[in-house]
């Protein structure tokens, strides 16, 4: 009789199949569960960087843009050695190899402390698109001898296509060949893939000009 007891005892401790099975299902499904969301957590937290990321990058695009076309100089330059440019600001078709058009133009505010470096305080720049790529392109000097590419300093990707608009003072013009005068504005039209159409317009300072500062419009973006 106390062995049938006893025997009944050890059998009551352990557990039963059915009983193990149940429990594995009950992890495995909590199992799941947990890398469910901690999978949805890292997903949202790589989307999130990466639209932190593309943000910061349009930011900083925008920086260069500013104060490029804000401080546009009338000064004729040379490129590669040849002769004066005709106007002010050079605008064209695969300019720079550019896949579509680029452009081209001096600027004032290259700090030049104490007039310490044989330069002036002007400097060349010019923008294209390469690769879906929007490239800034910069000189030290504004008349560059042959071979001199200039830096190249990518500032924006996903770049579906990049133009400009000239105002003159009375309306707007998808060219500008005009010789010795800059326009009053210049707006920047830039198609993003992520963003859409984002349009900046920078007033044009110049001796021609009424106004003698450049300002940004405020843009608008259009998604």
């Amino acid at each position: 009789m106390c062995r049938i007891a006893a025997t009944k005892v050890r059998r009551n401790k352990g557990f039963t199949l059915i009983e193990v099975l149940v429990a594995i299902a009950i992890f495995a499904t909590m199992s799941v569960a947990a890398y469910q969301v901690v999978n949805q957590v890292q997903r949202s937290d790589e989307v999130s960087r990466k639209e932190t990321d593309q943000l910061k990058q349009l930011q900083r695009a925008l920086v260069f843009l500013n104060n490029d076309f804000r401080q546009i100089a009338q000064r004729h330059f040379r490129t590669n050695g040849s002769d004066p440019s005709s106007n002010y600001i050079d605008y064209q078709e695969y300019l720079l190899d550019s896949d579509d058009k680029g452009v081209m133009f001096t600027r004032y505010g290259f700090f030049n402390p104490m007039q310490q470096f044989p330069r002036g305080e002007v400097t060349k720049v010019g923008y294209r698109v390469k690769n879906k790529v929007l490239q800034r392109v910069w000189w030290r000097y504004p008349d560059t001898p042959a071979g001199d590419k200039g830096e190249v300093m990518p500032l924006l990707t996903g770049v579906e296509s990049f133009s400009l608009r000239f105002y003159d003072g009375s309306e707007w013009s998808e060219e500008w060949d005009q010789d010795s005068k800059l326009p009053k504005a210049i707006e920047v039209d830039l198609t993003l893939s992520d963003y859409g159409k984002i349009k900046r317009i920078y007033l044009v300072a110049s001796d021609d000009n009424s106004s003698s500062n450049s300002s940004d419009s405020g843009g608008s973006s259009d998604t």
